[in-house]
């Protein structure tokens, strides 16, 4: 079911805008010094103890808060096989705890996941750290040079990687924005399958307006893609890039006979719909 909430949020023009404001509580240099993938013990044990909190805390309570219902779950266990080398994971960027419920759906796996370097500088800083979150070094062309290292690591491995390739959050916005396409070019580069995750929304009834005025959550997990690699590689990409799209608006039921269906990807174009 596709749903519009009433809430007055003011959405930005660009699509992959930020429209959080992160207040600043320390400065990072996201330079070639910064180690973008802790592999320390200390590391680990923080993330094994942020793996715990979720499972026994953080699960429930995002359950409870937001009414979460997964979906498609059928999808990963019929493809075990071709996930076990690991995947790439997408989603729409909708709230704070969206992560949360993407770590929900494909657990066992404990994924990483690029992220705005602003995050890192905030209060949540060393939460979103422990629970992957590689910083984007947007304004350091050597930080950069070693975030894509960071990320060559791994894909090369039969590891799990989240992407948000809307570039931004936007609370709780009912469509699906235009996808950046790096994504895609890692999942043609490195075969990894590509997950299509779609978060979609349903009004508070009953008990769950106790627990605040957003809208519920639904999970939807679609069926793994893959590079055709018979087409030339920019084709291949594309394919999966438009594919992504189409399978993401469907799950939030969008279809193609709504006038808020696009196939148009380029960012320039988006017309905002809230």
């Amino acid at each position: 079911m596709y749903y519009r909430h009433n809430l007055s949020y003011e959405y930005p023009e660009r699509s992959d805008e930020h429209m959080l404001v992160v207040k600043k509580k320390k400065d990072i240099s996201f330079d070639e010094n910064y180690n973008y993938l802790d592999k320390s013990l200390c590391a680990k044990l923080k993330r094994m103890g942020f793996w715990c909190a979720m499972n026994f805390l953080v699960f429930p309570v995002c359950t409870i808060r937001y009414g979460l219902r997964i979906r498609g779950k059928k999808n990963l266990r019929k493809n075990r096989k071709l996930l076990k080398n690991g995947a790439i994971t997408i989603s729409n960027h909708v709230f704070k705890w969206d992560f949360i419920c993407v770590l929900k759906a494909i657990r066992p796996h404990l994924t990483r996941f690029p992220a705005w370097k602003d995050n890192f500088e905030g209060p949540e800083g060393g939460l979103i750290k422990w629970a992957g979150g590689i910083p984007i070094p947007t304004e350091s062309m050597a930080g950069m040079k070693r975030f894509k290292a960071t990320m060559d690591e791994l894909m090369t491995g039969k590891k799990w990687v989240h992407f948000f390739p809307e570039g931004s959050m936007w609370y709780f916005y009912p469509d699906i924005r235009p996808l950046k396409k790096m994504v895609f070019k890692y999942g043609y580069k490195y075969d990894k399958p590509i997950v299509p995750i779609a978060l979609s929304f349903r009004p508070r009834k009953g008990i769950f307006k106790l627990f605040g005025k957003s809208p519920l959550v639904d999970l939807h997990i679609g069926e793994p893609l893959v590079a055709d690699k018979t087409l030339p590689p920019y084709q291949a990409i594309d394919k999966m890039h438009a594919d992504a799209y189409d399978i993401m608006q469907r799950m939030c039921g969008i279809t193609p006979n709504m006038e808020n269906y696009r196939t148009d990807q380029n960012i320039d174009n988006y017309q905002k719909t809230m």
